[in-house]
């Protein structure tokens, strides 16, 4: 604006005011020479006097660096751009802001698993890791919580704009995502807390596969909960927010309301109609599994035994039904040479057998009494040329049958030959019946892990294209709706 145009605009204020250029000059506190100045464009007022100028004459400071009056409506328009570059420039900031902290959070997240690994793995402390990794989470999430609250204070009431309403949109799921992000990492940590104090986890597959299972767990559990929080969260900033302007702001902000419901309807359905019945089906194979891995079989044991031939004797021909029960001699195998070795039948006679040994030998039962068949075993001792070791099986730990008998003659102890056996033995009789039960146990229960299976692959069959025909018909319903509303 010209000088020019300043003085006559300070001209004409001061003679609609009805005061001469000594008067204006005098209330203004300068002298007459100035105020003729002004308003011949010789000079313009100083910046200081703006504020006197427009107080005495009843405009504003803009107005006279104008040199003409505001309309209402141009004051309202430049107000308005002003407002709207005041509110971009404000956008900017928080959304810079926002992705300032999301970065800071991930980094303390980042610490809270990475310190705890060190410390389990390195320092053997996992107990004292998973303390110090909890409170980098907690940082994590309450760092997040505190500047998100800060960035929605700054921004206001979400009513004055759409772009507001995004932003606090992007807010909440900012919020949403460090809340998973850290509770999957605290299920990360987890094991490290059942390691005792001063000791620390070892770095193998199983405490690996443990680790991200937990971690699995947290996320599965934190978005099951979280997300439909997030979306009502959501649904209900958008139901607040006044898109005005254009038409074209209205339909985007309906859009997006349909689009909230269309994805809580999503989530609500499909963990009813597809996800419930699919885990409960999953979990029953885990079940199933998890009982498939408690089956044990029993195994083959060795043992070895070290004494003189006669306490030898006594050690694995004693215990069970023989110590307890009277018994006669039935029959028993020779060998046909007086070096022979090997296994020979020999079958005793119980006139009363207990019952509680029955399943740890070979019974038969006669009109006389019961039979039991154990066996009799012979040896070459090693280092003596020709001696025989010669025992009978009697105990119920040897009735599984002997597979490997090893027999070394030592160095006499006290005038005494001190003979070393080692035994490799079957399981024992019972045992081998809890073998024959486990295995048609593990028989049935992979049956009954291709039955859930098959169950599973059904439930998913018939789930889907349910869902499917029922989300149609919901999308149809939200069109319909948009098309009434429009």
């Amino acid at each position: 604006m010209s000088k020019t145009e300043i003085g006559e605009f300070l001209a004409a204020l001061r003679k609609s005011k009805g005061y001469t250029q000594q008067e204006a000059a005098e209330l203004l506190g300068v002298s007459n020479k100035t105020v003729s100045s002004w308003e011949t464009g010789a000079s313009c007022p100083d910046i200081s006097m703006l504020p006197a100028l427009a107080e005495l004459y009843g405009v504003t400071c803009d107005e006279i660096v104008r040199g003409k009056r505001i309309t209402a409506a141009e004051d309202d328009k430049t107000a308005l751009v002003k407002r709207e570059k005041a509110m971009a420039r404000l956008l900017e900031k928080q959304r810079t802001n926002l992705t300032t902290v999301c970065w800071i959070c991930g980094a303390l997240t980042a610490l809270g698993i990475i310190l705890p690994l060190v410390l389990a793995f390195a320092a053997l402390e996992s107990l004292l890791g998973f303390f110090i990794g909890l409170i980098f989470l907690a940082a994590s999430v309450v760092t997040g919580a505190v500047v998100i609250r800060r960035i929605r204070f700054a921004l206001g009431d979400e009513r004055e704009s759409a772009q507001v309403a995004k932003l606090s949109g992007a807010l909440d799921k900012a919020m949403f995502l460090i809340a998973c992000a850290n509770i999957a990492a605290l299920g990360f940590i987890c094991p490290h807390i059942t390691a005792p104090v001063h000791t620390g986890l070892v770095l193998d597959g199983e405490t690996i596969v443990m680790e991200f299972a937990c971690a699995f767990i947290g996320l599965l559990a934190s978005v099951l909960i979280g997300y439909p929080i997030y979306l009502k969260q959501r649904g209900r900033r958008l139901q607040h927010t006044t898109a005005a302007g254009s038409p074209d702001e209205g339909a985007a902000r309906r859009r997006d309301l349909d689009a909230n419901i269309l994805a809580r309807w999503q989530f609500k359905h499909v963990m009813l109609m597809i996800l419930l019945p699919f885990a409960l089906l999953v979990a029953a194979g885990g079940a199933i599994f998890a009982v498939q891995l408690s089956v044990q079989y029993p195994m083959f044991s060795d043992f070895s035994l070290g004494a003189d031939s006669d306490s030898l004797k006594e050690m694995v021909e004693s215990g069970g039904p023989f110590d307890e029960s009277e018994y006669t001699l039935v029959s028993e195998e020779m060998p046909q040479a007086e070096g022979e070795t090997g296994k020979y039948a020999v079958v005793y006679l119980f006139t009363d057998f207990p019952e509680n040994w029955r399943d740890d030998y070979r019974t038969e039962d006669t009109g006389d009494g019961t039979l039991v068949t154990v066996y009799k075993y012979r040896t070459e001792i090693q280092d003596t040329g020709v001696e025989i070791l010669e025992f009978y099986a009697l105990c119920p730990s040897l009735q599984g049958g002997i597979i490997e008998i090893d027999a070394q003659m030592s160095e006499e102890l006290d005038g005494e030959k001190i003979v070393w056996v080692h035994l490799s033995c079957a399981p024992t009789l019972g045992d081998q019946l809890l073998a024959r039960q486990a295995g048609d146990l593990q028989d049935a229960l992979s049956w009954a892990m291709f039955g859930v299976a098959l169950a599973a692959l059904a439930a998913l069959a018939v789930c889907i294209p349910v869902y499917v025909k029922k989300e149609r018909a919901f999308r149809k319903g939200l069109a319909e709706k948009q098309g009434d509303v429009q």
